[in-house]
């Protein structure tokens, strides 16, 4: 029996993009931008290029991500005062309003994906995951 561990890895991913779609819909968002919302909301300061590493985008991606959410008044750019050529990325009122639904809702989600699951075998899965970022990226 074969199994393709790297074909079952990108159903899974799927499958939680369309979860993580469905509920982000509701509030006229998209799953990544639900995610950056997330991540934006549980740091204290963002630039583009932290976002490009944290989502493991290129920049003209997160550029056009960004500038959509822009758009839609969800947060705004701005250039850092120590480095004019870094720009951070401040959440916006629509967007902080919110946080504490998009965070509770990442926080279930993740307990559901866990649920059955001793500690050791999450931190082996987290591990495998990790790893198997960071042999994508080294091929990239």
């Amino acid at each position: 029996m074969t199994i393709y561990f790297g074909r079952l890895v990108k159903l899974a991913a799927n499958q939680l993009t369309r979860d993580f779609d469905a509920f982000a819909k509701q509030y006229d968002l998209t799953s990544t931008q639900m995610a950056m919302i997330d991540y934006l909301s549980r740091s204290e300061m963002v630039t583009q290029r932290d976002i490009e590493q944290e989502f493991n985008i290129q920049r003209s991606t997160a550029t056009l991500i960004l500038q959509r959410m822009e758009k839609a008044e969800l947060v705004r750019r701005e250039n850092l005062a120590s480095d004019a050529r870094q720009k951070q990325v401040l959440l916006l009122p629509k967007a902080q309003a919110l946080e504490t639904v998009i965070q509770a809702y990442m926080q279930e989600s993740d307990q559901q994906l866990l649920v059955g699951y001793e500690d050791q075998q999450v931190r082996e899965m987290t591990q495998l995951l990790e790893n198997i970022i960071k042999g994508v990226d080294k091929h990239a």
